[in-house]
């Protein structure tokens, strides 16, 4: 029998009575429930809670790992450290939900920096000893998983359809390789900041055009290391899906490719050397660029002792990373209405609008932040003109616009 939180939480202290709901339905084993209780004490804690906001959000935590839900409970695991780093069980939570995704390097630095913390701790000690005994048994799990030098194949690809809905900061580069890549999307940001207050408009082209070239290094490089070098084994597996021809796992292969937001941006990229430099053009790259980079830069700090210092900035990006996605998803969308204004303006480029329109499909098939932020708005659109006191002759022409637009983003379903 479920009870809303709402319901069962009383007036007197609503965040203090939703944890301790929240703690009875974790102990009973009724874990999404539990996130439902937490949730409510972490929105009301502010206004009348006494339980500190790290606490929550390790106990949510621990709650979404036990749902399997490992970006969510690494999501609040991350802000659990970055609202209290001395808290040790939150580096605890980020160690679970690591270990989880299958990130055993970093699990056991979480575990590390735990038993730091509390070093007379026996269960973060065997938490420890069992991520690090998991690093040494996982080469082979970890080297089976990654994709072989054979590109766009059941095997180059990823047979696997969940790796290429992964994000690009998760696609683990050499050494040496993984800084190339870092300094690349550093080069962008600081770029695209550049931009931002660069007043002369030969100047701002090239800032521009940098900016472009460092995401467009970075996307290369880790669409390589995901798939795989192209080859002419590529062509004819290309050549064999669209004739109909190939095998179920070649044209999986090919779909993880087409899906992977990396393609998208190589295949971006270069549209923007022919656009005329725009902040609302260059958003979608520095955002995603950012969000990735900070994932790798902590990934990097990790293996170098003298960068960990840098680790908490970085930590404090990739806690955001579920706003900066939504962010880049409604830029895109900003996209497509700056090149419909300019179209009446001497500014218009229709080979861009062109190219970006099938792009904006694609991101709307495979990408569900782009989907949602599509959907959010049009659903303002509609409050607008479709309103009741919106002119009969607008709602008409409107509908037919829409009508249109959709039936040109419009996908057929996926084959199961």
């Amino acid at each position: 029998f479920f009870v809303s939180p709402c319901a069962k939480v009383g007036m007197a202290s609503v965040a203090d009575q939703a944890k301790l709901n929240g703690d009875e339905a974790f102990k009973s084993k009724e874990y999404a429930k539990a996130v439902e209780f937490y949730t409510v004490a972490i929105a009301e804690n502010a206004k009348n809670g006494t339980n500190p906001k790290h606490v929550l959000l390790s106990n949510r935590s621990a709650c979404y790992a036990s749902l399997t839900q490992w970006d969510k409970a690494l999501e609040d695991a991350k802000a659990c450290i970055i609202a209290e780093g001395s808290y040790a069980k939150g580096h605890t939570r980020k160690g679970a939900a690591l270990i989880g995704k299958g990130d055993y390097e970093m699990a056991v630095r979480a575990y590390e920096r735990a038993t730091e913390l509390e070093p007379n701790n026996a269960t973060f000690k065997r938490s420890l000893e069992d991520a690090r005994a998991m690093l040494k048994g996982g080469g082979a799990r970890a080297s089976a998983s990654r994709p072989s030098s054979t590109p766009f194949t059941s095997g180059g690809a990823g047979s696997s359809s969940s790796s290429s809905s992964s994000s690009s900061s998760s696609v683990e580069l050499p050494f040496a390789l993984d800084i190339v890549v870092l300094l690349a999307q550093l080069f962008c940001i600081v770029n695209g900041a550049m931009f931002v207050f660069t007043m002369d408009p030969l100047q701002s082209r090239f800032v521009f055009l940098r900016a472009v070239l460092g995401g467009f290094i970075a996307y290369v490089f880790i669409a390589v290391g995901k798939h795989g070098v192209p080859n002419f084994q590529t062509a004819k597996t290309m050549w064999s899906v669209f004739r109909g021809t190939a095998s179920q796992g070649a044209t999986q292969g090919i779909f993880n490719v087409a899906q992977d937001d990396n393609t998208h941006y190589i295949f971006y990229c270069p549209m923007l050397m022919s656009a005329s430099p725009s902040l609302v053009l260059l958003m979608p790259i520095v955002l995603s660029t950012a969000s990735a980079g900070a994932a790798r830069g902590i990934r990097l700090c990790a293996r170098v002792s003298v960068a960990r210092v840098l680790t908490p900035i970085f930590e404090k990006v990739t806690s955001r990373d579920q706003q900066l996605k939504a962010m880049c998803a409604n830029a895109e969308v900003m996209i497509v209405i700056f090149m419909i204004v300019e179209l009446f303006t001497p500014r218009r480029n229709f080979l861009f609008l062109i190219l970006y329109a099938q792009l904006i499909r694609v991101r709307l098939l495979t990408n569900a932040s782009s989907r949602a932020a599509w959907e959010g708005f049009v659903a303002r659109i509609d409050s607008v003109l479709l309103h009741q006191r919106s002119p009969a002759p607008v709602q008409a022409v409107y509908r037919k616009v829409r009508g249109f637009i959709g039936s040109y983003l419009a996908h057929p379903a996926r084959p199961a």
